[in-house]
């Protein structure tokens, strides 16, 4: 059976910078493609996810954490 690829993910070299920006604690701000209910939502990763793309992420004004790809995610820009 052959193996479908996705081309919207990023090659095996640009998870391992994306999964070194996304460390815990840094705040973030989910992607527009993540859809109505989540998008522009702002939060904090709390976690690394089952996989190497996965991040786990506490919203602000929710209880409990959300796993999201990491392709969903975008870093907060800090006010300097």
């Amino acid at each position: 059976m052959r193996r479908s690829t996705n081309r919207n993910l990023p090659k095996s070299a640009d998870l391992f910078v994306i999964k070194e920006e996304l460390m815990t604690g840094r705040r973030i701000v989910v992607a527009a493609s993540a859809g109505p209910r989540l998008s522009g939502r702002i939060g904090i990763i709390v976690g690394q996810g089952a996989t190497a793309t996965q991040v786990k992420v506490l919203l602000d004004g929710a209880k409990r954490f959300v796993t999201l790809h990491a392709r969903y995610v975008d870093l907060l820009k800090t006010r300097s």
